[in-house]
């Protein structure tokens, strides 16, 4: 409960914290004027904010004075920021990258933020270090953030990298581009249902739906549809276009619709909470949320179609202003896309080395076990009279006579072939004991059990380093682990190999 109160009173804040812009200030008590712009930062418990007059960073207590937004006093400039990777939105270290440099740009005064994006979608961190960094631009910064969508190889923004477009005041889009909860796979179409299930993992995943609330705060302080804004996010969520009999028309939450509302059309098929596991994930995410542009723009998740970046710019009124685009993520991701190759290879070295260990610990397991019960390899004698003999509890009277004679033959031996007792008697097979007679073989170990734990000790030692190589590389880059692997599922795992270390030596040298 207190978790709920928690979140709903950063709601409350966030929506609170709308944007007061920074261009001309006027003192309140004195009347005194200067243009400028805003930053995000603070000295002193301060807003440090540029004078234009006197060309410099004065910390303010902005309360003092009425701000007014005319651009007076803002560099003439655009500053572009291209959220068109899909490594930003995997990666936390890439995103955290990203959002400083949108907040770089806003500090430097310019007449407008562009978010340029084109992305499948991506994971819930990443997207909230970005998000949150826009929304502080536009509260903190006095700057305007706008997102452009110019329909490129993805095909526009899709659930998470959606959701970064929710943040900006204005969002521009193309006639090709979309607005969605699952994005097309592009170049990658055509892959199996697996290969698909893989994709929406990666780009969609299921832990987005915690984000759902967030995703609805995001749309109301741009005045946007919120159960929309959830779809995005939450794929179980069904939405319907209804009607009532004054004929007015809204969206509401299928579960939700009332009498007097008629259903027109489902907008949003939500997924059941357990489907089919023969069901075709390519066709059950086609009932996801999609909104082409003309879609996105009538229900208010865009605001206007424009063919052209120049068109945007015109239609924002900054057509004069010099277009700066940002850099710096380049070499991030660069390290990043060479962390994730090398993760990749490292895990797959460490699911090769788990299959050996775990094979030379039940060799190991089966070698214990074979020594403990003292295996030897000998022949038994079911039936007849001279089979105590052969398990030594009787003598004979010439035991020399018979055991040479039953030696002699004993490999060879068939009912056809005549033995004698000591008087001369023929020995029939029936009185011999060889009816049923049968050789039972019992193995000694196949190997050395000192042997195999050392090979076990030294394997296992490797599987050791790998997973420290793993999980540190894995910790300076978020996001970089293949899909279906955690790092808690590594920390684990490595707990349990040096715990299997530990107990191998110490009996390798306890002698057992």
């Amino acid at each position: 409960m207190k978790a709920i109160r928690r979140m709903g009173l950063a709601v409350v804040l966030m929506l609170s914290a709308m944007p007061s812009w920074a261009d001309t200030f006027r003192h309140r008590a004195t009347g005194e004027t200067f243009t400028g712009f805003r930053t995000h930062k603070k000295s002193v418990g301060k807003v440090l904010v540029f004078n234009a007059d006197q060309n410099k960073l004065i910390p303010m207590d902005l309360s003092e004075y009425e701000i007014i937004r005319d651009d007076n006093g803002r560099r003439n400039t655009v500053m572009v920021v291209r959220i068109e990777q899909p490594e930003i939105l995997l990666s936390e270290t890439i995103a955290q990258e990203a959002a400083n440099i949108i907040l770089r740009s806003a500090d430097q005064g310019p007449k407008a933020v562009i978010i340029q994006i084109d992305l499948p979608g991506g994971q819930g961190a990443p997207m909230r270090l970005i998000t949150e960094a826009i929304t502080t631009a536009i509260d903190d910064a006095g700057c305007r953030v706008a997102a452009y969508l110019p329909g490129g190889p993805y095909g526009g923004a899709f659930s998470a990298a959606a959701i970064v477009a929710l943040a900006c005041e204005t969002i521009y889009i193309s006639p090709t581009a979309a607005i969605g909860a699952v994005g097309p796979m592009g170049s990658q179409g055509g892959k199996t249902d697996q290969e698909y299930l893989q994709f929406l993992e990666t780009y969609a995943p299921g832990t987005l739906a915690s984000f759902s609330v967030y995703a609805a705060t995001l749309a109301q302080r741009a005045n946007r549809p919120q159960l929309l804004a959830r779809a995005l996010v939450d794929k179980h969520l069904s939405i319907a276009e209804v009607r009532t009999p004054d004929g007015k028309i809204s969206l509401v939450e299928l579960s939700q619709r009332q009498e007097n509302q008629t259903v027109v059309r489902m907008i949003v098929e939500g997924l059941p909470q357990s489907s089919s596991s023969d069901a075709s994930p390519i066709r059950a995410v086609g009932k996801l949320l999609s909104l082409p542009s003309a879609e996105a723009i009538r229900w208010k998740m865009a605001d206007k179609q424009v063919s052209s970046f120049e068109e945007m710019i015109a239609d924002m009124g900054v057509s004069g202003a010099a277009v700066v685009n940002s850099a710096g993520l380049t070499s991030t991701i660069q390290k990043f896309s060479t962390a994730k190759r090398n993760l990749e290879q490292i895990i797959t070295k460490i699911e090769i080395e788990e299959e050996r260990v775990n094979t030379l610990e039940s060799q190991l397991a089966e070698l214990e076990k074979m020594a403990l019960t003292g295996t030897v390899t000998r022949e038994v004698t079911r039936g007849g009279q001279y089979e105590s003999y052969r398990r030594g509890r009787a003598q004979l009277r010439d035991p020399d006579r018979f055991w040479n004679r039953y030696y002699n033959e004993r490999d060879y031996i068939s009912d056809d072939i005549p033995l004698q007792d000591r008087y001369g008697r023929d020995i029939r097979p029936r009185d011999r004991g060889l009816t049923g007679r049968e050789k039972v073989t019992e193995e000694k170990p196949a190997g050395n059990i000192a042997d195999v734990r050392r090979q076990l000790i030294v394997l296992t030692a490797e599987l050791i380093a790998n997973y420290q190589q793993a999980i540190g590389l894995a910790r300076r880059w978020p996001g970089a682990l293949p899909p279906g692997v955690t790092l808690d599922t590594l920390q684990k795992n490595l707990v349990s190999a040096q715990t299997l270390l530990n107990i191998q030596q110490r009996r390798l040298t306890q002698g057992y």
